[in-house]
């Protein structure tokens, strides 16, 4: 197994990275998400799971050593195989996996654009499996209820998903309208 990889970003695709790793290039499929945070030339530590099937060995990786933890664990739900997991990986961050899962949410995971019954299956299978890995000072499950409204208010506006969340994390109000108002100054004003 490969745990992860030290190297030097040497190619960026749209979902993966290659990294020179003292000569040998490895292909590593990454969360959207992380893309930007790839800068060539620069050398990186990628921690990294590898997929093996019968007609191919794919690395799958992370900047972030939890997002690699929560995508071992997304494996184990039905219907779910790396390609999904890293897709999922992409739009929810390991603290949003956390939470949801542990306060049973699926609807806070359906507004970060996860299918609803992806959600419901990733929240029944993943409660027992995943208690070790919650995430201390995840949010309650008001709390998600309030910033999956407030997501889907802002995508109602126009604003992209990852744009609206990123909003509403860095946004403050007890109610959906005044996290709304507050993300739309953050969004105002950047």
């Amino acid at each position: 197994m490969i745990t992860f990889l030290k190297g030097v970003v040497s190619e960026k695709g749209e979902s993966a990275v290659a990294l020179d790793v003292h000569g040998v290039g490895y292909v590593v499929s990454v969360p959207e998400n992380e893309m930007a945070r790839f800068v060539m030339g620069s050398e990186v530590l990628v921690y990294t799971y590898l997929a093996v099937k019968e007609d191919a060995l794919d690395l799958y990786g992370s900047l972030n050593k939890e997002t690699v933890v929560w995508f071992k664990l997304l494996l184990h739900v039905k219907g779910v195989g790396p390609k999904s997991a890293l897709s999922i990986m992409s739009r929810a961050r390991p603290e949003d996996l956390s939470a949801a899962i542990e306060h049973e949410s699926s609807d806070s995971l359906v507004a970060l654009g996860i299918g609803k019954k992806a959600a419901e299956r990733i929240v029944l299978e993943l409660k027992t499996k995943a208690r070790n890995y919650f995430i201390e000072g995840s949010a309650s499950a008001a709390s998600l209820s309030i910033e999956a409204e407030a997501m889907q208010a802002l995508e109602a506006l126009g604003y992209s998903r990852d744009h609206a969340r990123d909003a509403v994390k860095k946004a403050s109000g007890d109610d959906v309208g005044s996290l709304v108002r507050s993300a739309l100054k953050q969004v105002g004003g950047s």
